[in-house]
């Protein structure tokens, strides 16, 4: 039997240095453009310094995500590390490249908003993205199989941890947002392991190691993660006992299973909430639990992860002001497994943190990342604002309907600049299926009515749904056409069959005949091949995304705002020439 995280009150635990608390290095991993901070490991420090832990816990945010990007063009500009992009030679790559960051870290604040000088370098900087994360990523799978890597690449992943092996930490823990962040995680959890540290391996044993975040709680069987997993890795696959490396795993929010953990080395007790573990030779979950009332969680702790550092002029914020989706019917959607049920904390809390964010952090602009705003909730945080005289800017997630003019002039005025819409097709059938709940006709409104408002529309759409014909598919492409001056971005994506989902669990009634395994999986990847009964099969929704991305890219102010958002939002809050603003313009 693979050895795994387990739980029990024998268990050899970590003990604090004599003389000082118990050392807990909270980690944000690569590889995600870092425009903004993570809010995931913010809220969690947060949470333990409120809940009496302060005299025997000491708390230390990493974003190594940053660290890491920093890091790498650091190592760039002075050749350390070298690249080519899109065919461009050595020496001019690397002088575009630190352009690029220069840029975005606010070198130039007025050239910023030059579209034409935005885009060309948000390719250079996001292509350096993509083939750092490409190369890095092969050599992170590579040090956990034990294959050989170039001495930069060890060098670089030593460097890294530097700032956290110097802490001297008794547990570290890894927050995973996103599924290619794992095996950056694993490599990173490797070389801890390898640490010599202030307690002796041959005494207490290597660093302690906890993982948990969003993506583990999407997954229908994240207890996969504590025996042999595969690494798929140059065309070939190997195979790594990640229990070994993971000695806590803990699923659901995580602020409860973060405390009781923490408690638990100080203290041994059982009962760790959310803890994945084996037990008598079986994967056990204990229940997890969540924060019932929003109002009384701390404010999140971004001390150690100053907004300036990151890749926007202007800081942005990200802020959770409601946990789940108030809707929950999204065939497609998994997103509602990341929270044990949905709730929200009252608006004048909303307001008023959003006040004490600006007033501690120095920063205007914020994103919230609820799962999705009602137009009531909307209606009642704008109030509050606008009550509290609040000068701030800030996008939010929302299905588009139930929105009236009323409630989008009202949040205008209170600082909203940006609604990023769940719109996913045009076709009132498709909707129907996806269970969305909205029809083309409200959509077109709501966006008209957003824009004459003065807020940007960013819309994510769906393409390929299961069932969805080439004439549906066209419609959606038309829809957007019709709709172009109020949509200011775009994210567009293929259907992507999720294990968990409504259609998953159902696939014939979305006519889906046959669920197939992906090859070389990862072990948290839930993506699902398959094939239709009726509509467009797989293989003609790939050969119609690729010859529908001309006409898409063209549809909003920048091909790049689908992804980089707290840029998109930055553009949105800048008043236009000659335009006279109800709210009180903010510092940029």
């Amino acid at each position: 039997m693979p050895a795994g995280p387990h739980y029990s009150p024998n268990d050899s635990k970590p003990k604090p240095v004599a003389g000082r608390p118990l050392r807990i290095a909270l980690v944000f991993p690569p590889a995600v453009l870092p425009t903004s901070p993570p809010l995931g490991i913010a809220s969690l420090k947060a949470w333990l310094q409120s809940v009496g832990l302060d005299a025997s816990v000491e708390v230390r945010n990493f974003d190594l995500n940053l660290a890491y990007f920093e890091q790498a063009a650091r190592w760039l500009d002075d050749r350390r590390l070298q690249m080519s992009l899109r065919k461009i030679d050595i020496e001019t790559t690397a002088r575009k490249v630190k352009a690029a960051v220069d840029f975005f870290c606010g070198k130039e604040a007025e050239a910023f908003f030059d579209l034409s000088l935005y885009d060309e370098h948000a390719s250079i900087y996001t292509g350096f993205g993509s083939v750092l994360n490409g190369l890095f990523d092969n050599f992170a799978r590579k040090i956990l199989l034990d294959l050989p890597v170039p001495a930069l690449a060890g060098g670089f992943f030593e460097d890294l941890l530097g700032p956290v092996k110097a802490f001297e930490p008794d547990l570290t823990g890894f927050s995973i947002l996103f599924s290619q962040q794992l095996f950056f995680a694993l490599a990173l959890a490797k070389l801890c392991k390898g640490w010599n540290g202030p307690r002796k391996v041959s005494d207490q044993g290597p660093p302690k190691i906890a993982f948990g975040g969003a993506t583990f709680s999407v997954m229908p069987d994240p207890g996969r993660l504590l025996a042999s997993i595969p690494v798929p890795v140059g065309g070939g696959q190997g195979k790594v006992d990640a229990g070994r490396l993971i000695d806590y795993l803990i699923v659901g929010e995580g602020e409860k299973g973060l405390e009781a953990l923490a408690k638990s080395l100080l203290c041994p007790n059982d009962g760790v909430p959310g803890l994945v573990h084996r037990k008598d030779g079986k994967i056990m979950t204990n229940p997890a639990q969540g924060v019932s009332d929003l109002d009384a969680l701390p404010l999140p702790d971004f001390s150690d992860m100053p907004p300036g550092r990151y890749h926007s002029p202007t800081p942005v914020l990200p802020y959770l002001s409601s946990r789940g989706c108030p809707w929950r019917r999204c065939a497609f959607c998994t997103h509602q497994k990341t929270y044990l049920h949905y709730r929200e904390e009252h608006a004048a809390a909303t307001a008023a943190r959003l006040s004490l964010l600006q007033e501690s952090y120095g920063v205007s602009h914020f994103c919230l990342v609820d799962e999705m705003l009602r137009p009531r909730r909307l209606d009642k945080i704008a109030e509050e604002l606008i009550r509290r005289n609040t000068r701030v800017r800030f996008s939010a997630y929302a299905r588009p309907s139930g929105f009236s003019p009323r409630v989008l002039e009202k949040a205008h005025r209170a600082g909203l600049r940006v609604l990023m819409w769940g719109v996913e097709s045009a076709s009132r059938r498709v909707l129907d299926l996806m269970g969305k709940g909205t029809n083309p006709q409200e959509v077109e409104t709501i966006l008209h009515s957003a824009e004459s408002a003065g807020i940007w529309n960013l819309l994510f759409v769906i393409f390929g749904f299961p069932t969805e014909t080439k004439a549906e598919w066209l419609s959606t492409l038309d829809f957007l056409d019709s709709c172009r001056e109020s949509i200011h971005a775009l994210s567009r994506s293929r259907f992507i069959l999720l294990e968990g989902s409504k259609v998953f669990l159902n696939p014939r009634r979305y006519g889906i005949s046959r669920i197939i395994d992906r090859p070389q999986r990862d072990p948290v990847s839930i993506a699902y091949d398959y094939e239709v009964t009726e509509g467009l099969t797989v293989e003609e929704a790939s050969v119609m995304f690729k010859e529908s991305l001309a006409r898409l890219s063209a549809v909003g102010r920048s091909p790049r705002f689908g992804q980089l958002r707290e840029h998109l939002l930055l553009y949105a809050s800048r008043p236009s020439p000659g335009a006279i603003s109800s709210n009180p313009p903010v510092s940029e």
